[in-house]
This record gives structure tokens, sequence and C-alpha cells, in this order.
């Protein structure tokens, strides 16, 4: 196969079906250099041990607006001042990070996740409360969309009266309308970075028993506790991470189930194994588009499938790692969600910069697949075929643009 010739990323000719690139690579060059589409090269690295490792080794830099990298083309036009490249630089990277995270770790936890999961079961049902009484409504719009951020805002403990001007804040770093710019997308960051601004000094004042105030209130004999800018960066990580890839993920997760009949049947049967079935989502109904996991080489690193030069631009691939065969077995490319091995799927990503709010993340994806399938058992997709439902990329992640379903 003439990789070079091919352009990265690669084309996904159905949503679920991994281009065909990944598996030969996996097989004939797990570290590999690819073109892209600004006629540069990268490295690319599709083996599930090599990505794991290049998730780990910190010569494996996440600062990758450095000289001699490769342009990548995001489809937008951007210069390295924008807030998009600089946000949170103080903790992208040791010692920044390593400090901020040995403090936000004491706040993220799996006993705090499913301490909130009565706030998220209590949440689904108002949403589908309010879906019952119309039969027919857009899955991502009036359900993926809605239940991340009503988490979100319990997390950083806002009034009801408070909810819906952050919410539309929000909405604008999701870019769902898929016409805004980078510049623009860079506008609403700083929007949002002076509303968690004014939000923090409000909960320095009278701190709560929501996470916000946990995470001010932190403290580490070592590292004391978190600055202004440290926090006002969780609080758009938070928003980058926990809103729009939750919805997301939520989205593809029904469409996935929509397209395998035969396992939403199981799960409607079984569901008691709903936490195993979120994890093949995560494994099987990627959301990623490739670009995500972007990383520059500081030195040469050898991994298993080869070495990756010192100044080399880096894409990490989660999709090629999650369809390991070696890992995943035979039928890796195969959505079961009964499927054991399942939980070692990277979809959140592996090492020191772990997805902060992957136990959170399960738990709305659980309570709301389950409670969704047990409220409407009659639940289907209402359109005219499944292969015709329109597909989103934002940049980072691809999802169905709606998904129109009838109750």
């Amino acid at each position: 196969m003439d990789i070079e010739a091919r352009t990265y990323p690669f084309t996904r000719h159905t949503p679920f079906e991994m281009p065909e690139e990944f598996a030969w690579l996996r097989e004939n060059r797990p570290i590999a250099q690819v073109r892209l589409a600004t006629g540069d090269t990268a490295w690319l690295i599709t083996r599930y041990d090599d990505v794991r490792t290049a998730l780990t080794d910190p010569r494996f830099s996440r600062t990758i607006n450095r000289e001699g990298a490769a342009r990548v083309d995001t489809g937008f036009q951007a210069d390295a001042d924008s807030p998009v490249f600089n946000f949170g630089g103080s903790i992208s990277e040791p010692p920044g990070h390593t400090r901020w995270r040995r403090l936000v770790n004491q706040a993220f936890t799996a006993r705090h996740a499913e301490s909130m999961r009565p706030a998220v079961a209590a949440h689904t049902d108002a949403l589908l409360d309010g879906l019952a009484a119309t039969g027919r409504f857009d899955l991502m719009a009036d359900y993926a969309y809605q239940l991340p951020i009503r988490v979100i805002c319990d997390l950083l403990g806002l009034e009801q009266t408070a909810r819906p001007e952050f919410s539309a804040l929000a909405a604008r770093i999701t870019r769902r309308d898929l016409t805004s710019s980078f510049v623009e997308f860079g506008q609403a960051l700083q929007d949002i970075g002076r509303y968690a601004i004014g939000l923090i000094v409000r909960k320095r004042q009278n701190l709560g028993d929501d996470l916000l105030s946990t995470l001010i209130a932190l403290t580490d004999e070592e590292d004391g506790k978190l600055t202004n800018e440290e926090l006002v960066s969780t609080v758009i990580l938070l928003l980058m991470a926990g809103y729009e890839s939750t919805a997301v993920q939520l989205g593809n997760a029904f469409y996935a189930l929509f397209r395998e009949p035969a396992q939403m049947r199981r799960l409607r049967e079984e569901p008691e194994i709903v936490g195993r079935a979120v994890e093949e989502i995560l494994r099987y109904a990627q959301m990623g588009t490739g670009y995500a996991i972007a990383k520059f080489t500081t030195e040469d690193v050898e991994l298993s499938g080869g070495t990756v030069p010192a100044g080399s631009t880096v894409f990490v691939s989660l999709a090629s790692a999650n369809r390991d065969e070696k890992v995943f077995g035979e039928d890796a490319d195969r959505f079961d969600i009964g499927r054991g091995c399942a939980h070692r799927q990277t979809a959140f990503g592996y090492g020191p910069h772990y997805c902060l709010g992957a136990a959170l993340a399960r738990v709305e994806m659980q309570e709301g697949i389950a409670r969704m399938l047990a409220r409407f058992p009659g639940l289907r997709f209402d359109g005219p075929d499944l292969d015709d439902v329109p597909l989103a990329s934002n940049l980072f992640t691809f999802y169905p643009a709606e998904l129109p379903v009838r109750i």
C-alpha cells in the first residue's frame, strides 16, 4: 500500500468502519510517515502498545507549535497568539502539569463520579419527561447535548437563573453550526474565561458543595493551591472535554446501536451489562477525526514498531489502537457489547493526560443510554435510511449532525 500517496487523516467510508490504512499499517509499518493536506509530512503511530507508550513518554511533547513542526491543515487560519493555542499553557507540560494534576486528582475521583449518579439520573429523567410528550425529537440536539451541560452546571455550582447564559456561552465552543471560524472559536474561549473568572471570584467569597468550590479550596503541602489561571483553565477543560465530547459520544452510542439492532435488543434484554456496553461503545463508536492527539518529539524515540526521530510531528491514533487485533481479538472491527476486554479501550487516553472526567463521563453514558432504552421501549430511528444520516465534524470530533427518532 502506498501510504505516502494518501492524505492523513484517512477517509472513513462508513461511520464506524475504520480506514483500511490502519490495519495495513499495524501489520506492516506501525511507525510510518504520512502526508498531510498541507504537503508536510508527519509520523503516525497505530499499534496499541506504541500508542500507550507515546501517551506516557515525556519525549512526546504536547506543545506542537514549534519551529520545524509540520503544518496541520485544520481548515482555519489562526496565528500562534490565538487563545486556542495558548490557553492553559502553564498546565500543559511538566512541571506545571504535574503540579496541577496532583491537586485536581483529589477532586476528580471515581467516588465523586458515583456520588453524582443520582443527580445525573434525575437530569436524565427530567429530559425524558419532556421528550415523552413530543413523540419525535432530534436525539442529538434535544438529548445528547442537553444532559452533559446540565451536569457541568452542577459541577460549577451555578444557580438555575445563571444556567441559560452559561449554556449559551458553552454552546459556542462546540461549533455545532460548523460555520464559525477558528478566530470566533478563540473569542468564545476568551468569553468563557472571563465568565469563569467572575464565577471563581464569587465562589471564593461563598464556597458551596460543588466541584468548583472543592477545586478552589484544594490545598497540597507541596504545591499549595490552584491559581486563578489554573482554575480558569480547568473550567475550560471541563467544557472542552466534559460537554462536547460526552455529548458527541452519547450521540454516537445511539447511532451505533441503531445501526446494529441485535446489539440494541440485547442491551434492552440485559440492562445489567450497560457498563460493559459503554466500554465497547467507547472502543468501537469512536468520535475522533485523527487530529486530536498530536505530539512533537524532543528526542529520538524507539518504539516496538520503529524509531521516531527527534523534531517530528507525530499523530497518535487512538482509533487504530482501539481496533488492534492483538488486544481486542480478530473480530476487533465488530461491535459486540459483551466484549470482555473492551475496558482496555483508549478513548480517554492513557498516562498523565488521561481524561480527568472519564469516570463521570461513564456515569453519564450509562445513565443516559440505559434510562432512554428503559423509558422508550419503542425508540427507533425516524429517517429514510441510517446511511443517509448527515455526519458532521468540527475539526476534532465526528458525529451525526442530527439523529431523528420516534418513541
